[in-house]
Order: C-alpha cells, then structure tokens, then sequence
C-alpha cells in the first residue's frame, strides 16, 4: 500500500508539471499503481491456506505475477486512453511510447497489445508449472471453470 500511494504521488507530480517520463520509467511506476501487487497480497490473506512460504514466494515477484501484472497495466493503458487524454493527462504509456519511438497512436497501441500478448504467454506458462499455491487448488473447484473457459462452447 506504501508502495502505490509513493508512485501515486509520482503520477501527481508528473501531471501537475506537465511531466512526460521515458516509457520505461512509465511502466515501472504503472505497474505499481495498477494495484495488481496489492490485490494479489491480499487475496492470500483471504486464502485460509496461504502460509509464509506462500508470501515468501509472492515476495520474489514470480514471473506468473509480472506477466498477469503487465497484461492488466497495458490492457488498461490501452483501453483508458482517449479519456486519460480527453483529461488533460500527457503521461499515459501510449503518449510515452509515442514520444519515444516517433510512432502513430495506433503503432503505439498495437506494441502495447503485444505487450499483452506476450505476458498472457508468461500467465499460462505459469499456470502450467506448480507453484506453491496452485497446488492448494482444488481440483473439484478448478475444473469446472477450465472445462467452461476451454472446452465448453459459448453461443452467441
């Protein structure tokens, strides 16, 4: 929680000066105030299972919490632009990138949907090696969402 309202008072300032960081030091800062880490943290809290070796290992910030962290920053950046924008905000990912590259609003968005693409890669590869908390999931609870989300057919 410390952690986002510091880099929330980073976005402030950057806003109030008319500040546009590098889209790397963006990114860094984004991904904190996603909030993504926090909601992770505290939904271990809610898991009767967890135990410290489960917070040890989210403490090392494993691959399968970068990855599911990034998609949901530059999902969102993708999908909040225009009324980020329309807000008067300059440092948004896609106005960084843009800047730093010399590229299109819409090059822009196609590298950060890449960006998405390449950590849902990350998300599954992850889902698919044990971790010390994916084997607290029941499988009874778990298979009937896979078989839904995977198998199942959805009719439109």
């Amino acid at each position: 929680m410390k952690e986002i309202v510091r880099n929330y008072f980073v976005e402030a300032k950057w806003f109030i000066e008319g500040y546009m960081p590098p889209v790397s030091e963006y990114l860094s800062n984004a991904l904190a105030t996603s909030t993504y880490y926090l909601l992770t943290t505290t939904s271990y809290l809610g898991m009767k299972s967890a135990t410290k070796k489960d917070f040890e290992w989210l403490a090392t910030n494993p691959k399968i919490l970068e990855a599911n962290v990034t998609l949901c920053r530059v999902i969102d950046d993708i999908a909040t632009y225009d009324v980020e924008k329309g807000r008067g905000q300059i440092a948004t990912g896609i106005e960084c990138y843009m800047r730093d590259y010399g590229v299109s609003t819409q090059v822009a968005m196609e590298k950060f949907q890449e960006m998405a693409e390449t950590a849902w890669k990350d998300v599954n590869e992850g889902i698919l090696r044990p971790t010390p908390v994916s084997a607290k999931i029941p499988e009874k609870v778990l298979k009937p969402h896979i078989i839904a989300l995977l198998v199942d057919s959805i009719e439109i």
